[in-house]
């Protein structure tokens, strides 16, 4: 899953001034973190903490062994530092920047957690940032003082840094805010990487993952020098909604498959694994037809064939079929080498499923079998169903732009085209549905950012934001109807679904892309990233 950080405090450099006050201020989040990762649960910074949710086991995170990839840049006090010379300690490796408010705090909240649960001996965190400009080797050392002891800071040049995450699969992007060059935030993977004592990739971590859970992989895996049972951070007190629809016969992944996933027989010259199986969509939708965005990876790297034969099988627990055999798509983004394959699929229940994709391609046939996380999508706007023929607003239809929108410098462009227009134009569009005032949760606002970042990379296609609550304007200032537990939702966006049942009004963002059928194909709630949106707009391109 690939997440991405909302918006970045202006440039800070310590000194023993009054800034030094600021920046403790903004290093002490992760410090907290630790105690309310604790209390409340990490999912609830992305989300609704009463959806029904899947239920991973330490099975869930493990992918097919392979070599981690190199990684050898600058530790925080300026000295070499090389990703061998942990042999025989368990790393934990994450990418993210210091200036970030939500994500990487809460990230490093977590492995402060599992740091206290397995020993500082056996685990050794690992902080890359993707923001050297900003994050220097002093810096860095300045901001370990803050953290959990064990932890490694690591910076280098913008190349070298670009390199290490290319070669991690960990994509990255600046987000300006404003005019002002220094304000801007880094939008990037958020994935906590597992490797071995033995320098191999063992276990992939998704944002949200409790320490409970990274805990047991990590005894699963044989680092631990802690023999204290592991406790995963207490259930949210809100009862999970029942979902709306009948449990099926099949049952979601709950442990390693008892048979081999069926897939296509390979030839006698066969190669059996593939280096790794990437699932790039940030999210997979429960009981209908939802697109699923995969990267393919050998020991050379991504594989970047459009001719590469892709199915892909939805497995039960049992390693047995559910539903048919998919054949994906080879979708390469205009400007872009990196190609990728999607398939549209159809899994009945939310839960942790596995995909057996077998991959024919220069006369082998190798095979990967990640596991993914399906959500129940509730009474959201169907996948596979006509969109709402309900009317955004736009400029037209106002005297000012603030009637319309909360972001107080708004890009006009994203309010010019109702989302009538589009379905009359029949041609694809992008819906966003989110508050840049009103934030219900961590990561309101940054799909408006998304947005912006859209209508510059797809300048042929409507991107359309919709303020989903109501609000009047009192002394020139957005006030909200109702309040931020219980929003008044404007028209539209109900139509939507926005406010139904598990997700409920308060979920925040949404993002909807809508063929020239006027389809819903694809949807995403909470953190979500552009190669989503790149992907599938490429892909109806195509069509």
């Amino acid at each position: 899953m690939t997440a991405r950080t909302a918006r970045a405090n202006p440039r800070r450099v310590p000194s023993s001034g009054p800034g030094r006050l600021g920046f403790q201020a903004a290093a002490l989040v992760a410090v907290t973190a630790l105690t309310l990762g604790g209390l409340l649960g990490l999912p609830a910074l992305v989300s609704r903490p009463d959806v029904a949710r899947p239920t991973p086991t330490p099975f869930s995170y493990l992918v097919d062994p392979r070599p981690a990839p190199p990684l050898r840049l600058t530790s925080a006090g300026g000295q070499p530092f090389d990703l061998g010379s942990l042999r025989g300690e368990t790393a934990l490796v994450f990418f993210g920047y210091t200036h970030c408010p939500d994500v990487c705090p809460a990230t490093i909240g977590v492995l402060g957690q599992v740091l206290e649960r397995v020993g500082t001996g056996a685990v050794h965190p690992v902080f890359v940032t993707v923001d050297p400009e900003r994050d220097t080797a002093e810096w860095l050392a300045d901001y370990l003082r803050y953290l959990p002891a064990g932890f490694s800071a690591l910076t280098g040049t913008p190349a070298e840094i670009r390199e290490a995450a290319d070669a991690w699969g960990v994509r990255y992007a600046r987000v300006d805010e404003g005019d002002d060059p220094e304000r801007y935030a880094m939008n990037h993977t958020a994935t906590v990487y597992l490797v071995d004592g033995d320098g191999m990739l063992r276990a992939e971590f998704p944002f949200g993952t409790e320490a409970g859970a990274s805990v047991d992989v990590v005894r699963e895996l044989g680092g631990d020098t802690d023999t204290r049972p592991s406790q995963s951070a207490p259930a949210p007190t809100a009862p999970a909604p029942a979902p709306p629809s009948p449990a099926p016969t099949t049952t979601p992944t709950t442990g390693p498959p008892t048979a081999a996933p069926p897939s296509a027989a390979p030839t006698p010259s066969a190669r059996p694994e593939l280096s790794r199986v990437e699932v790039v969509s940030s999210a997979v939708w429960a009981g209908g037809s939802s697109p699923v965005i995969l990267a393919l990876y050998d020991e050379r790297g991504r594989i970047d064939d459009p001719a590469a034969g892709v199915d892909i099988q939805v497995v039960d627990g049992s390693g047995a079929p559910v539903g048919s055999n998919v054949r994906a798509v080879a979708v390469q983004p205009p400007g872009l080498t990196a190609v990728s394959y999607v398939a549209t699929i159809e899994v009945p229940a939310p839960g942790w499923w596995r995909l057996s994709v077998p991959v024919a391609r220069a006369g082998f046939v190798r095979s990967g079998s990640p596991g993914v996380a399906v959500l129940e999508p509730g009474g959201t706007a169907a996948l596979g169903a006509a969109a709402p023929a309900v009317r955004t607003p736009t400029l037209a239809d106002v005297a000012e732009p603030r009637q319309i929108t909360t972001d107080p410098m708004p890009d006009l462009r994203l309010y010019r085209t109702s989302t009538v227009d589009a379905l009359a134009a029949r041609a694809p569009f992008v819906l966003v549905v989110d508050s840049w005032r009103f934030r219900t949760s961590d990561v309101c606002g940054q799909a408006i950012s998304l947005g912006r970042f859209m209508l510059d990379r797809w300048p042929g296609v409507p991107i359309i934001h919709l303020e989903p609550y109501a609000y009047d304007i009192v002394s020139e200032t957005p006030v909200l109807q109702g309040t931020l537990v219980n929003p008044t939702i404007v028209p539209a966006a109900d139509a939507w679904g926005i406010a139904a049942e598990p997700w409920g009004p308060v979920s925040m963002p949404w993002v909807f892309v809508i063929d020239g059928d006027g389809v819903v194909r694809a949807k995403y709630q909470g953190v979500i990233g552009s190669a989503d949106i790149d992907v599938m707009l490429a892909l109806l391109g195509s069509d």
